[in-house]
């Protein structure tokens, strides 16, 4: 197959993701072609800290979405897509514009790199890898895409024990809080009968952890300013129970649908894809297998 025969399907799954997203924003009454349309929620976050870094303070009355949380800000929220978009401002790029390039460009190389290394002639694999649930959040201005990005690159360079592959996970690490655990417990799996090598593929994410910590120390004045916001999103969940109490949210609602009942079937859904994972693992027995499953899990 030559090259650009190779890299058409990716592409082509790209595109046709992105005029579903464009679709359905027209669909809603707002325009793709605007920035802001891409620019919700925590994506102002992200700018913020693009603008002016991390920031901690005690909430005022009427901040934040809890009610009784002591401290607000945007220490929750990971520094390397606001390192991109800043990186973007200092050339002279508008912030929103250059925040929906660099999704949109990550999310387009995503599939690239996973058609080319994982999922070459699986084209069932690359329509899942291209709408996904919750796809519109890989061309938004969040770091989903970055993240993905970054793990692709992580896990392929993790399989050859490349000297690089360090360097990746770190990035995944810094894009999303997923990666700061996951990226040494899969570096884990893959080196051990080679303990020695664990240093090299899991060190720079946890090196990237514990700068963020002192990068959030020195700019709040707090070494705990991540989970102080953080917390205030409820803190670490136990997945049993969680579980659990969806499946009884959806057993006693009066119709399958609706919003409330939309983390019910990203719930479902995961678990699926999690069973799917564990069975083709189960069934072929190879290491980058066991791998996956323990990401899958832990994601």
């Amino acid at each position: 197959m030559a090259v650009h025969g190779a890299w058409l399907p990716p592409l082509a799954a790209w595109l046709a993701a992105a005029a579903l997203l464009c679709g359905a924003a027209t669909a809603a009454g707002h325009s793709p072609f605007e920035a802001s349309t891409w620019a919700r929620f925590d994506s102002g976050h992200y700018e913020s800290i693009a603008r002016h870094g991390y920031d901690l303070h005690r909430c005022r009355p009427g901040e934040g979405q809890n009610p009784h949380a002591q401290w607000c800000g945007n220490t929750a929220w990971f520094p390397a897509y606001p390192l991109l978009l800043a990186a973007a401002a200092a050339v002279g790029l508008p912030l929103e514009p250059a925040g929906v390039v660099i999704s949109w460009v990550a999310a387009a190389a995503t599939l690239l790199l996973l058609w080319r290394w994982f999922l070459r002639g699986r084209f069932g694999a690359l329509a899942c890898a291209a709408f996904a649930p919750g796809v519109v959040y890989l061309y938004a201005v969040y770091p989903m895409s970055l993240f993905a990005l970054a793990s692709v690159v992580y896990v392929r360079l993790l399989e050859r024990e490349h000297r690089w592959a360090g360097v990746a996970g770190a990035v995944a690490a810094l894009a999303y809080p997923i990666g700061m655990v996951l990226v040494p417990l899969v570096a884990l799996v893959y080196a051990r009968r080679r303990l020695g090598r664990i240093g090299a593929l899991a060190g720079p994410a946890v090196v990237a952890g514990f700068a963020l910590v002192l990068a959030q120390r020195l700019q709040t004045g707090r070494w705990t300013a991540y989970f102080d916001v953080a917390n205030t999103y409820g803190g670490l969940h136990e997945p049993a129970e969680t579980f659990w109490r969806w499946l009884r949210v959806l057993w006693n609602s009066s119709g399958p649908f609706g919003y409330t009942l939309a983390p019910v079937w990203q719930l479902l859904l995961v678990t699926v894809l999690l069973a799917a994972v564990v069975a083709a693992v189960v069934r072929h027995h190879d290491e980058r297998g066991i791998a996956l499953v323990v990401w899958c899990a832990g994601v």
